[in-house]
């Protein structure tokens, strides 16, 4: 499975956190059971920084927006951030810009006309700074 399917499947599950307000990935089974050891490895790395990082990730993402707050956001914007943030930070088997290309492709996939471009300035933003 290529690292672009795993991470549309890892942006998935971290829009399916959102929604249910659970954070928590005690139970890896949440993970694809289609994904092969590999993949779920890199899904699990990421997965595990949203769960024990998602506050420090959304204040990260809250102080690079320019007049907006994380409320406003599209949910599907904001797993794409918040799964790529989670990369930027705390992956390191991931490259910064990777993270950044593929994260605009998962806006132009599920976002908008306009997601793309605001995903990239944000994650633009993030990348300056760390």
């Amino acid at each position: 499975m290529k690292r672009e399917d795993i991470r549309e499947i890892t942006m998935q599950l971290v829009y399916q956190m959102d929604i249910t307000e659970d954070f928590k990935v005690d139970d890896l089974s949440i993970v694809d059971e289609n994904l092969k050891a590999a993949s779920k490895k890199q899904a699990s790395e990421t997965l595990r920084a949203v769960q024990d990082h998602h506050e420090e990730i959304d204040r990260v993402i809250s102080e690079n927006l320019d007049k907006w707050s994380l409320e406003r956001i599209a949910k599907t914007d904001l797993a794409i951030l918040r799964t790529a943030v989670a990369e930027m930070l705390y992956v390191d088997s991931i490259p910064v810009s990777v993270s950044i290309n593929e994260a605009v492709n998962l806006a132009k996939k599920y976002g908008d006309e306009r997601s793309y471009a605001f995903i990239n300035s944000v994650l633009g933003k993030i990348s300056r700074s760390i």
